[in-house]
């Protein structure tokens, strides 16, 4: 199936993810109705998964199901609010559809930016954050480095698993969100996230992060440019290997968007 080009469809599911992703973990109480009913319908649903696609075909199927245009909107704003709140159970089975797709809206080999930093740097104990189908990962691992790699979609932990078996690669995966991943205590010599919607504006999480680090480790961030200099400013207390924001092609949605880059080393 093909789907249609990105471009606005592609900035509102990112928006949609940022918000989805990056919220706070923990006991959540069980889904309304008209939100269980939402997942069920969407764990079986095979169409575009763009955001606004996917709510129009739910429209659809609500009509078909002989709901008013009131109780419809009722029950679309019930879910979208539904979504912000409790992200995990709609953020799983998203990326599921995104990384089955047969023309998933990414770059699937691995990120020229981690290629070129990480090429300078002795293989040792690596994180892929949020790996989906492992691309950056199987590279490390190519290249000699102990590789744990994490994500919430089962999907692309199975096909990242598949592929390092095929490759006859080492590669250790973990089902979790960001919250619920254990980052440790000076653990990795090389983070990667690359487009993995983490909350960097969240100074918890980063010292969650920067901790996890060994002395001498390099954090890597490739993603859509944030406020003017903000991870700059974030990670002023690490060394600057690398940083740039401009415009580029962006391995997620392959549009040409405002794109940050920076690599960081804990002294």
């Amino acid at each position: 199936m093909q789907y249609p080009a990105p471009s606005l469809h592609m900035k509102k599911l990112i928006v949609l993810l940022v918000m989805a992703v990056a919220a706070v973990a923990g006991d959540k109480p069980a889904p309304a109705p008209e939100v269980a009913a939402f997942l069920h319908w969407y764990d079986a649903y095979t169409g575009s998964f763009l955001p606004p696609d996917v709510m129009k075909a739910y429209t659809e199927q609500l009509a078909k199901d002989g709901l008013a245009k009131p109780e419809i909107d009722r029950r679309l704003g019930v879910i979208q609010a539904a979504i912000r709140a409790m992200p995990a159970e709609f953020t799983s089975i998203h990326f599921n559809k995104i990384y089955a797709a047969p023309n998933p809206p990414f770059r699937q080999e691995p990120s020229q930016f981690l290629i070129r930093i990480a090429g300078a740097l002795k293989p040792g104990a690596a994180l892929d954050v949020a790996m989906g189908q492992g691309r950056n990962a199987l590279y490390l691992a190519g290249k000699g480095w102990d590789v744990t790699g994490y994500d919430l979609s089962t999907k692309g932990l199975r096909l990242a698993g598949d592929a390092a078996r095929k490759a006859s690669l080492a590669l250790k995966t973990v089902h979790a969100s960001h919250d619920e991943f254990d980052y440790g205590k000076e653990r990795w010599d090389l983070i990667v996230e690359t487009y993995a919607f983490t909350n960097l504006e969240d100074a918890a999480y980063r010292r969650r992060v920067v901790d996890s680090l060994k002395k001498g480790g390099v954090l890597l961030i490739e993603g859509f440019g944030g406020p003017k200099n903000s991870l700059l400013e974030a990670f002023r207390d690490m060394r600057v290997l690398y940083y740039e924001d401009r415009e580029d092609v962006a391995d997620w949605g392959m549009q040409r968007s405002r794109l940050t880059r920076i690599a960081v080393q804990k002294e």
